[in-house]
């Protein structure tokens, strides 16, 4: 329900009460459950990115881990693909929500930080795995940077590319700042 209302609604039209009516709950019981509608909003963007509310990181759910066992021209393609699924639900309009709390909130502008901190060492570790070397900073930079939920949502959502666009395209572009493996 969080997911839905925060991304439908951004993050100052979406109140507590809203979404503890869509949940059938009182508004105490999500305030019991999360502390706060911050707490809230973080909690909603993991579900999205991960699917679920299980505490275990993308990089370790299947799909992630299988990477590890395809071909290495195969498992950027896979990451991409994953970017992707994660990129087309509400986590564009999350991050936006996202990003509207944290103009007004330090923690949760700490919050947008750390996730982008963590996108871009997942970055790292997938260039790793798909090269087999590590990267340079500059081409860390660049691709974690390529494969954005910014630059996601220009090409997709306001220039009305599909996904599939989308990933051929990323696939591509890090191909010709990393090298094909």
């Amino acid at each position: 329900m969080a997911v839905d209302l925060f991304a439908r609604n951004g993050w100052a039209r979406t109140t507590v009460a809203a979404v503890a009516e869509a949940a059938g709950v009182a508004v105490e019981t999500v305030y019991s459950g999360f502390g706060s509608k911050k707490a809230l909003l973080r909690a909603a963007m993991d579900v999205a990115i991960v699917g679920d509310a299980e505490p275990v990181p993308l990089v370790e759910r299947d799909g992630y881990v299988k990477l590890r066992t395809e071909p290495p021209a195969r498992r950027l393609e896979g990451a991409i693909e994953i970017a992707g699924l994660i990129y087309s639900g509400p986590v564009p309009r999350l991050w936006a929500a996202l990003l509207e709390a944290a103009a007004g909130d330090p923690e949760v502008a700490q919050w947008c930080t750390q996730l982008e901190t963590g996108r871009r060492t997942t970055i790292v570790e997938l260039l790793e795995l798909v090269y087999g070397r590590q990267s340079d900073e500059r081409t860390a930079d660049i691709v974690w940077s390529l494969v954005s939920i910014e630059t996601y949502t220009k090409l997709c959502l306001d220039r009305g590319w599909t996904t599939e666009q989308w990933q051929d395209w990323a696939v591509e572009a890090i191909h010709l700042f990393a090298g094909r493996p």
